[in-house]
């Protein structure tokens, strides 16, 4: 696994759950439930999604992005925020 460049350990940073939070969610409140992947209790966390969305496994692509998509419609996030190279661009 490669080390993360500065940014992501910002954005990690900016939305970092503590264990006990994070084990306190129900599986519906991630972007992968099976994996408990993605954690998306709030805009900051459904923003922070977006912007890793570029590293999920291939055979996650599909369920991740359903998934923000719909956590973004509940939190009113617009797809603007969606940058022109993120591959969820795709799924808008």
């Amino acid at each position: 696994m490669s080390a993360l460049n500065e940014q992501q350990q910002v954005w990690i940073n900016e939305a970092k759950l503590a264990s006990k939070d994070r084990n306190a969610l129900s599986d519906t409140s991630f972007g992968i439930p099976e994996t408990r992947s993605y954690p998306m209790p709030d805009a900051a966390h459904v923003k922070a999604a977006i912007r890793m969305f570029n590293h999920v496994q291939p055979k996650y692509e599909r369920e991740l992005a359903s998934n923000v998509l719909k956590a973004m419609r509940k939190y009113g996030i617009s797809t603007d925020t969606i940058g022109e190279n993120n591959k969820l661009k795709k799924y808008v």
